[in-house]
């Protein structure tokens, strides 16, 4: 799961929610970071209809790259556009009744002190911050790179946020953290390819194999065996029919065949009754 998770997360506030060209620079990053990128719609000011229809078109401008599309908060919208992934914090859901709602996406927890990494059992991965000072909240101390350190020892990757800088990628890196997220830094960016070509420069690159599922093309982590792919897909192997290249494979065997570059795979969901 570590390994299918973007490095690099653009993080949008209400601000950015906002801008007229939000999907234009959505798809400049997207353009140069690949399935490296997750963009995250995070946003207050927006109903639930104009939220909806900002998700859609930032998803569907992401779709052709292979970057992630990450719906703060509403479970709901995120089921419905398919995101990959769903980040909540305090107030909001907890991950079993997000993963209740949009069953096929991962779930992030937002994280500021020790006592909250260690209550976020339930997610799949942590958001950890503000590391360093940052003006989306001038009013909070940053927690430095201990609260790296700290969601880092639950064995959960973790995305650092708050102050986030290509220069300063390398020092959360080696506290622990398997990416990072930015706001100012990419969205306030004369040329935002530019600044996401800036910090992919300073992120180790993912490992991924090109792959088609159900006729869409989709990258899967070198190496890994079907169950595992299933995992990364949030799919359970005992509600899925899988096609591997045309064969049908035994759910005995579902985790010892491996996946490889251009493989294709039908994925049948079924429901048994009684």
């Amino acid at each position: 799961m570590t390994a299918a998770l973007p490095r690099l997360h653009a993080v949008t506030d209400d601000r950015v929610a906002a801008l007229p060209d939000l999907v234009r620079k959505a798809t400049a990053m997207a353009s140069v970071a690949g399935a490296d990128l997750a963009v995250h719609l995070r946003t207050r000011i927006l109903g639930g209809r104009a939220f909806l229809e900002r998700a859609r078109a930032i998803g569907a401008a992401l779709h052709p790259y292979g970057a992630w599309l990450v719906i703060n908060d509403r479970a709901d919208v995120a089921r419905a556009v398919g995101a990959q992934a769903v980040v909540t914090g305090r107030g909001g859901l907890l991950p079993p009744d997000v993963k209740h709602v949009a069953p096929q996406a991962m779930v992030g927890r937002s994280v500021h002190d020790a006592a909250e990494c260690r209550a976020e059992a339930g997610a799949d991965f942590l958001i950890a911050g503000p590391v360093y000072p940052t003006a989306s909240h001038p009013d909070t101390p940053p927690a430095g790179l201990d609260i790296v350190r700290t969601a880092a020892a639950t064995g959960r990757p973790v995305i650092a946020i708050g102050g986030l800088t290509a220069d300063r990628a390398s020092e959360v890196l080696a506290a622990g953290a398997h990416g990072v997220a930015a706001i100012r830094a990419l969205w306030d960016a004369v040329d935002p390819a530019a600044a996401a070509a800036a910090f992919l420069d300073r992120l180790p690159a993912l490992d991924l194999m090109d792959i088609e599922i159900n006729g869409e093309p989709r990258h899967a982590r070198r190496g890994i065996t079907i169950a595992e792919l299933l995992g990364d897909l949030s799919l359970d192997p005992r509600t899925v029919v899988v096609e591997h290249n045309r064969h049908i494979v035994r759910r005995d065997a579902l985790g010892t065949v491996r996946v490889a570059d251009g493989d294709r795979f039908e994925l049948v969901h079924f429901v048994g009754g009684g």
